[in-house]
């Protein structure tokens, strides 16, 4: 063959268009700019805003266990007086020789009480307070201002009572004998952003008597007298 002839052929390379990352990379890079920003602010706000919301939420549970210990307590003591707690006894001339207690009556009051309560307590619903869009920025200028944010709480926990019982001098040989329920709700209030731990105590008058004559030394002491040593009590 004719070196003078040959053809040579040679394949053009197509170039194609390079494909550009760097614009890709600084919309990512900004993506996670913004991300990490939007985090921290979050936590920032979350932490200003938490004891803010934490100490409401300890008002409206203090408040709804206070609200529904003095009503079951008003319930179960519609049942009782005076006289059927106390038993005053008396001597063939008129003196105050003992002052006793109905162990009975005293048994179902301080196991009925608790129960209501805590059944009231379990049962209790729309327990919710608004709080201003302002105040999750943490400044006090902004603070109540913007709309309502609902935060809803349930309450959940025990109760434990104790009785008291007291005496108050009312003039010449007349004492005034109050009987007191100490009622305390240990709760977990529970929160879209928490569960809080929260002791509530209450005192609840259950009964009051005048008692006419000189009060004697010895008398059936309520003091410390808890539900849970109401059936010791009575066997």
């Amino acid at each position: 063959m004719d070196k003078n002839n040959t053809k040579i052929y040679t394949r053009h390379r197509i170039k194609l268009p390079k494909i550009k990352d760097s614009k890709n990379k600084r919309k990512i890079v900004k993506i996670l700019i913004i991300l990490v920003i939007a985090i921290i602010v979050a936590r920032t706000v979350l932490l200003s805003v938490t004891p803010i919301i934490e100490e409401r939420c300890k008002t409206t549970a203090k408040s709804i266990a206070t609200k529904i210990s003095n009503e079951q307590a008003t319930i179960v003591m519609s049942n009782y007086t005076y006289e059927d707690l106390i038993n005053i006894i008396k001597d063939e001339n008129g003196n105050i020789k003992m002052i006793g207690t109905n162990i009975i009556s005293v048994n179902e009051i301080i196991s009925d009480i608790p129960i209501k309560i805590q059944e009231e307590l379990e049962k209790s619903e729309n327990n919710n307070f608004n709080i201003k869009l302002g105040s999750f920025f943490g400044s006090k200028l902004f603070s109540g201002m913007g709309p309502d944010i609902n935060i809803k709480i349930q309450l959940d926990g025990s109760v434990e009572t104790d009785l008291k019982s007291e005496f108050t001098s009312q003039g010449i040989n007349q004492t005034l004998h109050r009987i007191y329920l100490d009622v305390v709700c240990k709760v977990s209030i529970l929160t879209p952003f928490q569960v809080i731990s929260e002791e509530i105590k209450n005192q609840v008058l259950l009964v009051e008597g005048i008692i006419a004559g000189e009060i004697p030394d010895s008398y059936y002491n309520l003091e410390g007298l808890e539900s849970r040593d109401a059936i010791e009590i009575i066997n």
